[in-house]
């Protein structure tokens, strides 16, 4: 009997009582479509050489006789021809089978579409900050079975598609098989708000593939969320849409706030201003911002100043709290977690994140630096201390992610948590990312776990979605 594909040795809970398939072209001279299957497989399957069965690779399925063969016990061979119709490149390809006998249905996958930003430059391709990742994914889902690749919204059709497909040791742009489950890492807020992916998602919704993390999290959005909760309330700062009145508010209250972008990520465009003397402060975190630090008589001629930004954008108000520091440069933590099947959620990873030298925000992208958890932690308390905080740092970010995805649209499935712990070593939520930056993790390994933990998610969205 061929092995069964279990997850285990990625450290992964899951097990699937799936096959992993090698389907293999050649020349059947055949009057219909015929697929060879091992004698192995025959038996297993319990099949019927006089009964046809009904083959589903990706969204395209075709009636098919079968025909025991003397090949490998975990090969299925067939005519080019059939690989052709379900535009499949006519190579060896390893797939993740499962076969429902009541149905006399054979359905293979997953095939992954993983849509973002693509330029091209001299006949190279680059994905921007989700090109490495992309490679590990590709070697992830070459190792358990199935097709990845990558392409552009604009590049998908009702008529077809083509995506970029790892060829040789390049990406290489081709016509591909629509795909099983999509994985949105397009970078643009802008073009996901706009009628064209709206357009999308409705086709989407049609040819009843689901798309994983459908859109990005407005920060107002996710406070609201977390703050519906009573007993998540104790771990959120204040937080209110900016309005003249509301930061006079909170102002005279904490005498120091932080402005953001409802929609803002990387840390960028965040203003602090503290009040001391009867005098504003305003510092900003963009670098190479036109005013590094500005002063202001009174809150009213801030929001003077100001007000121009709130044209373009949508600003938060919130209430500043005094997280613990190593050496003057602010810490907080990245806590990355993954929904699984039967949607459970896991933190799959977890960073300590550094502020560089004068920031007041410790993105990577801002010029921190990260470091492991708990050596973090120990650098402020001691060993035991470290290692509960950071345990409890897990599982608030679960927590959180859990009451996040129940609530919003779509299928929310990664969500980048950043969590901090001030002076007297409470936790806090900071914020929520949908679209968590792939540059953070350790990569002390050749696919990190959260390439794994995406790619059993994908798996088990694909087979779910086969069922309907």
């Amino acid at each position: 009997m061929p092995a069964l594909l279990k997850f285990y040795k990625w450290g992964i809970s899951m097990s699937l009582s799936f096959l992993t398939i090698t389907f293999v072209p050649g020349k059947m001279f055949q009057d219909k479509d015929v697929i060879k299957v091992s004698h192995s497989l025959y038996h297993y399957w319990s099949l019927d050489a006089d009964r046809d069965l009904t083959l589903k690779i990706g969204k395209k399925e075709r009636l098919v006789a079968i025909e025991p063969a003397s090949i490998p016990k975990d090969e299925i061979h067939m005519d080019s021809g059939l690989f052709s119709y379900f535009q499949l490149a006519e190579e060896d390809i390893r797939l993740i089978v499962q076969y429902a006998g009541g149905d006399r249905r054979l359905v293979a996958g997953p095939i992954i579409g993983l849509m973002t930003e693509a330029s091209e430059d001299h006949e190279e391709v680059s994905f921007r900050s989700v090109h490495s990742f992309c490679g590990e994914l590709q070697a992830g889902i070459e190792e358990f079975g199935g097709i990845f690749y990558v392409f552009h919204i604009k590049d998908f059709r009702e008529s077809g598609l083509s995506g970029y497909c790892w060829r040789d040791g390049r990406w290489v742009k081709e016509q591909v098989p629509f795909p099983t489950v999509i994985y949105n890492r397009i970078h643009s807020r802008k073009l996901e708000s706009g009628k064209y992916f709206g357009n999308f998602k409705y086709k989407l919704q049609e040819l009843g593939i689901p798309m994983f993390n459908d859109c990005f999290l407005s920060k107002d959005l996710v406070y609201d969320i977390l703050a519906g909760e009573e007993h998540m309330k104790p771990y959120l700062p204040e937080t209110r849409l900016l309005g003249a009145r509301t930061l006079e508010n909170m102002l005279s209250r904490y005498h120091e706030v932080f402005i953001k972008p409802v929609n803002g990520s990387q840390g960028r465009n965040i203003v602090r201003l503290s009040l001391a003397e009867n005098k504003l402060s305003a510092s900003f975190s963009s670098a190479g911002a036109k005013d590094a630090g500005k002063s202001f008589p009174d809150c009213a001629a801030f929001f003077k100043w100001f007000e121009p930004q709130l044209r373009t954008r949508m600003y938060l108000v919130q209430e500043p709290i005094q997280l613990a520091s190593l050496n003057g440069r602010q810490l907080d933590f990245r806590v990355l977690c993954h929904k699984g099947p039967q949607n459970s959620w896991r933190a799959t990873s977890a960073v300590a994140r550094i502020s560089a030298e004068q920031q007041f925000v410790s993105n990577i992208a801002r010029g921190g630096e990260t470091m492991k958890p708990v050596k973090a932690l120990t650098l402020i308390a001691d060993k035991a201390t470290a290692v509960q905080q950071a345990a409890l740092m897990k599982e608030l970010a679960v927590e959180a992610a859990g009451i996040i995805s129940n609530a919003s649209e779509g299928i929310v499935g990664e969500l980048g948590m950043d969590l901090g712990i001030d002076r007297q070593g409470k936790l806090w939520i900071i914020e929520a990312n949908s679209k968590p930056s792939k540059n953070f993790e350790e990569a002390d390994q050749r696919i990190r776990p959260s390439a794994k933990a995406l790619i059993e998610y994908f798996i088990w969205l694909s087979f779910q979605a086969a069922k309907s």
